[in-house]
């Protein structure tokens, strides 16, 4: 418990509080670091030891999709995605012919460019988006806010099991408690960063005026998909029979291992909010 917790202040000295208080290119370079040691952490634990040369198709691409996510340029971002996946496929071919891959690692290495790859693009934009800097800190607030919530709660009153087969430990108790504290503190940050951004520099004042409820609701849709993005890590570690993704942070595992709920949640923000704002 104890390395657990001095990592993640690591990680929020490190990673959250340049991304809080830095321009906007500081989260496109951590995306550039992060994203595709993400993506060689999915493909080192999915793919065939003789296919690994697919994940790093995917890892080069990856950074051509950030880049082109962070211009605003759907058309470069698209046509890097349709090259990188054509480069799969031609290099799959050459693969399997030779024995070395299978379809299944195609298919894998393909399905890359959407998560983690594709889904991080959208968290990219969400910190170029209108008050960009503010929904990218509260999305990073109701993601560590849910999960700490979750986790105490389902520790002193967890009884009924939320998922069995994928996490056995999460209870039903613990994700009331996970929305419960996501929606409260989203709310109570939103609240404090109105106000210290009328007061002092540190923040620049928000551009829009937001109602009380969206910040209710967003808190909400964190929890739940910050979840999301935590079973669906962990159907895959399930599914090809690994505990972590990696260990380069102790206590947590790897990087993916870190950031499956933060992509989730940052990818369905940016959506939501482009259809509300």
């Amino acid at each position: 418990m104890i390395t657990r917790l001095l990592s993640a202040l690591v990680l929020i000295i490190v990673l959250a509080l340049p991304v809080a208080f830095g321009p906007a290119w500081v989260v496109l370079v951590f995306a550039m670091i992060v994203v595709p040691w993400c993506a060689f952490e999915l493909m080192k634990a999915t793919l065939s030891k003789t296919a690994h040369v697919l994940g790093y198709i995917l890892m080069v691409g990856t950074e051509g999709l950030l880049w082109y996510a962070h211009k605003g340029d759907f058309m470069l971002l698209f046509m890097v995605s349709t090259c990188t996946a054509l480069s799969i496929i031609i290099a799959g071919l050459y693969l399997y012919e030779k024995g070395w891959a299978t379809g299944r690692d195609v298919a894998i290495a393909l399905s890359g460019l959407v998560y983690p790859s594709g889904l991080c693009c959208f968290v990219v934009m969400l910190r170029y988006a209108p008050d960009g800097r503010f929904w990218m800190i509260f999305a990073i607030v109701c993601t560590f806010i849910a999960d700490g919530g979750a986790y105490f709660a389902g520790r002193s009153l967890g009884r009924h099991k939320l998922s069995p087969n994928l996490s056995p430990e999460k209870t039903i108790e613990g994700l009331a408690g996970g929305i419960a504290a996501s929606m409260v503190f989203g709310l109570i940050f939103a609240l404090c960063y109105t106000k210290i951004s009328e007061l002092t520099t540190v923040w620049e004042p928000l551009i829009r005026t937001y109602p009380v409820w969206l910040y209710i609701v967003l808190g909400l849709a964190a929890a739940l998909l910050g979840l999301a993005g935590d079973l669906n890590a962990s159907m895959y570690k399930r599914e090809f029979a690994i505990k972590n993704f990696g260990n380069v942070i102790p206590g947590h595992g790897g990087m993916l291992d870190r950031m499956d709920s933060g992509i989730t949640v940052g990818a369905a923000l940016y959506i939501i909010l482009s259809f509300i704002i």
